[in-house]
Parts: structure tokens; sequence; C-alpha cells
């Protein structure tokens, strides 16, 4: 259950200063339309239809028969909570149509952002690039910096899905410079910042990155942010320190991130989250009970929202590593190759990852030959993606592997 369909409809009602008893009417009590705004309850059949014709004064079709702007933006937020990308995707790019069409650029932007999301999240990178691209040239972005900073925190994030980590780089800085322009407070600047952090550390500018983290990121935590901002804020510090090999301190801010990350506020988040920490405490060389707890609760987690895909194919590597990790190489290596038949799914830097494991867990069970094979292509794919110390590391395991 989400929160974008109710947050939409409380801002719609209130800009009509309309109270909950007559946006109701008598079909709906006022406690179920504060149910509805708040994201804890899901509208019936033909109630997306219904409020939204109210809100429209009178009619969810203009005068040529066409569904009004509003009522697809809320059908797009609805599909959006109910993690129906394709269907959000959709509706939202009707949404923008019609909005340019009844004159309303910033329901225009607002529904193409939603689109670029949906796009992003269902790792379609190329469309949401361009998507993206359009919003950050807008007039609207140039006119209001926090929306140029939506619109750069996404390109940073689908350029980074991509595997162009330079690119990604650049429109993570870019983005932080908008939120600082824009004086949005602590919850955008760590949005904006926890991102540049991320793609940093990930091209291999850890000092920088830590940098971010230690004079910008965890003093901003102390002023006191919602549980999920911090949440998130402490996950990407802990994935920084992971990086930089402080495995101490990787553990303290992931496990912090697992207390504030509740899967009842946000499943998919939570499962996202979890697979990303077993990933880290593996890379570490972490295989105990607590990463198979991470390992289990991902797998739980997607199942119950639907999340296959990458995500799916990232925690099987997980659970192909933790396998070679205790001693089981030959089950590894079987696990391992079964995602490594779908790379084209994955980054180039996860792809990179992917096969420096398996090379290793080939070499694990005798295979040493075979192994330096996948290590020359994890070298070659971390390059491509712009990971130069990951790159450099995978050469070095291969001229050991090749020393005996």
């Amino acid at each position: 259950m989400g929160k974008s369909f109710g947050e939409k409809l409380r801002s719609a009602r209130q800009e009509l200063n309309l109270t909950q008893a007559q946006l109701g009417d008598g079909t709906f009590r006022p406690r179920e339309i504060s149910l509805l705004e708040a994201g804890r309850r899901e509208p019936v059949p033909g109630a997306v239809s219904l409020l939204s014709d109210r809100l429209a004064s009178g009619a969810a079709t203009d005068r040529a028969g066409k569904q009004t702007a509003l009522f697809l933006e809320l059908s797009a937020r609805q599909a959006l909570d109910e993690r129906d990308y394709g269907a959000a995707c959709s509706l939202a790019g009707a949404a923008a149509d019609a909005a340019l069409a009844q004159g309303y650029p910033r329901s225009w932007w607002d529904m193409t952002y939603l689109a670029a999301r949906c796009l992003c999240t269902t790792h379609a990178y190329r469309d949401c690039i361009g998507k993206a691209s359009l919003l950050a040239r807008h007039s609207l972005a140039a006119e209001y910096p926090y929306l140029k900073a939506q619109a750069e925190t996404l390109l940073a994030t689908a350029y980074q899905g991509t595997g162009e980590l330079g690119s990604a780089v650049a429109h993570a800085r870019r983005a932080v410079e908008r939120v600082q322009e824009s004086r949005l407070g602590a919850g955008a600047f760590l949005e904006a910042c926890g991102t540049l952090v991320t793609t940093l550390a990930e091209a291999g500018g850890l000092n920088e990155a830590w940098a971010y983290c230690r004079t910008l990121v965890l003093p901003l935590l102390e002023t006191g942010v919602g549980r999920q901002i911090e949440g998130k804020a402490r996950w990407a510090v802990g994935t920084v320190a992971f990086r930089r090999g402080d495995i101490h301190t990787g553990l303290m801010h992931h496990r912090l991130a697992a207390d504030l990350l509740e899967p009842g506020v946000d499943v998919e988040l939570w499962a996202r989250f979890n697979n990303a920490t077993a990933a880290m405490r593996l890379g570490a060389g972490i295989h105990d009970n607590e990463t198979l707890t991470c390992i289990e609760h991902a797998e739980a987690a997607m199942s119950a929202v639907g999340l296959y895909g990458p995500e799916r194919l990232e925690a099987d590597h997980s659970r192909g590593i933790w396998l070679d990790l205790n001693g089981e190489h030959t089950r590894a290596v079987w696990m391992l190759s079964g995602v490594y038949a779908h790379r084209s799914e994955l980054s180039p830097q996860d792809s990179g990852e992917l096969a420096l494991h398996l090379g290793l867990a080939l070499a694990r069970t005798g295979l040493p030959d075979a192994g330096s094979t996948y290590l020359a292509d994890s070298e070659q794919r971390f390059r491509s993606a712009g990971a130069k110390d990951r790159a450099a590391h995978a050469a070095a395991l291969a001229h050991e592997m090749a020393a005996g």
C-alpha cells in the first residue's frame, strides 16, 4: 500500500477548500476520505472516477469526451501505489498529455516525472533518460531548482543503471547543487547527497564520497529527520564505508538502517535494502547467519511484492556467494552460472561482480583456467562502467590465479 494517490487526493481537495465531508458528499464518510488520504486504505472500484469527478467540478471527462488530467493522474498514482509500474507509466503519460492540452504545465511536469520514475524502476533506463532529460531542460526546472534537482537525481540513478558512472556522478553533483540553491531542507538534501555518494563510491571516488558522508550527511542526521529518510541515508553511508574497506563502520550503519527501514512502511524498499546489504557483507567476506537472514528477508520481500528480473538475479547472486564462502563450491558454481546466463539484464558493474565471483568459485572447484577467463571478463565489464578500482582488483586476482 502506498501514499501517492492519497497525497494527491488531499492536495487537490485542499486547493478547492473542500472539507473531507464535502468531498465525500454522503458517499464516503470523512473517516474514509481520511484513510484514503493517509494511504491506509485502497480506493474501491469506481472511487477514483467518482472522486476526480467531484474535484473536477462535475465531470471525469471534458466536453470533447476526453478523460481529465486529474482523473488520469489519480489513476496513475493508484497504479503506482499498487506497484503496477507498467500501468502507472502508461496512465502518467496520458495524464501528462491531458494536462498539456488543458493548460496545466505543472501537472504535465509531475506526470512526466512519475512516468520516468516508473521506467527507472523497471530498468528501462534509456527511456527514463529520455524523459528525465526533457524535464531537466524544461523552463519549470529553470524556474524551480528543486524540480531541476529531482530530474538530475533521476538521471544519475538511470545512468548508474546503464553503467555510465561518469555521467551518473555528473548528474548527481548537479542535483546536490540545485537542492542547496532551493533550500528545501535536510530531507531533500539527504536524498540527493545519498545518490551522489553511492555513485562516487561505485566509480572509485571513495575519499570524496566519504568526505561528503562525514562532513554533510552524518551531521544532518543529528538534526532529526524522518525514519525512512534517515534509514536511506544510513544505507548510503554504510555502503561507502564497506567499499572503503571499513567493515565495522559499514556494518554499524547498515544495522541502523535495518532498524529504521520498516517493511510495514515500504516492503519494496525493504527488499532492495536487504539485497544490497547482503551483497556488501558478502563482498567483505562476512557469511554468517546474519548475512543469511538478510538474503532470506530479501527473497521473502521480493516474493511478496512481485519483484523479479534484475532484483531476483541479484538475490541469487548473493545466495551463490554465500554458498561459495561456506564451502559449497560446486553448488555455488551452478547457481552463479545460472545468473550469468542472464547477465545482460544486469548493469555492467553488477555483471562484473558476478563474473568475478563465478571465476573465484570455479577456481575453488579446481578449475583455475576457467576461473581466469571469467576474471578477465569481470575486468573488462568494470572498465566499461568506469569502475577502475574494481577493474584493477579483478586484474590482480587473475594475476594471482595465474601464478597459482
